[in-house]
């Protein structure tokens, strides 16, 4: 065995290029790519969190969580709005626009995810979930 078929890191890193890659070529015609995805879907079931509330949670560092918002919010995906609470920050809503392009991509996004486990038995590629999620979690 390799020593770089012996790295964690490396191995799902190699899985997830191709992930990306794949769920990339889907999201090319709407102008974003697979994180800011992920932000979108973040926003769609916790509406009107603040940058600050998403970058926490999806362990995006705060300057780039800025340029992703105003992406998205250009693209008419997302909207800001005053948060009553705190008139310094922004809660963040997804726009119809936003919820259409989500929908249209979600069956993309599974499709891409079973076409790369297709070598794992489905048992497996729970388990490798809950394992994701385990570190995950930890971080």
């Amino acid at each position: 065995m390799n020593k770089w078929n012996q790295s964690y890191g490396f191995m799902l890193g190699k899985v997830l290029q191709r992930m990306e890659n794949k769920f990339a070529e889907g999201l090319d015609p709407f102008h974003i790519n697979a994180r800011q995805y992920g932000v979108l879907l973040f926003i769609q079931e916790n509406p009107y969190s603040s940058q600050k509330d998403i970058s926490e949670n999806l362990k995006i560092d705060r300057t780039t969580m800025v340029s992703h918002i105003d992406h998205l919010e250009k693209l008419g995906f997302v909207e800001r709005t005053k948060n009553p609470h705190d008139r310094r920050s922004y809660s963040l809503l997804i726009t119809e626009k936003g919820h259409e392009m989500l929908d249209s991509r979600w069956e993309f996004l599974i499709n891409t995810e079973s076409e790369v486990l297709a070598p794992l038995s489905q048992q497996e590629r729970q388990l490798l979930k809950e394992f994701l999620v385990k570190v995950w979690r930890s971080l």
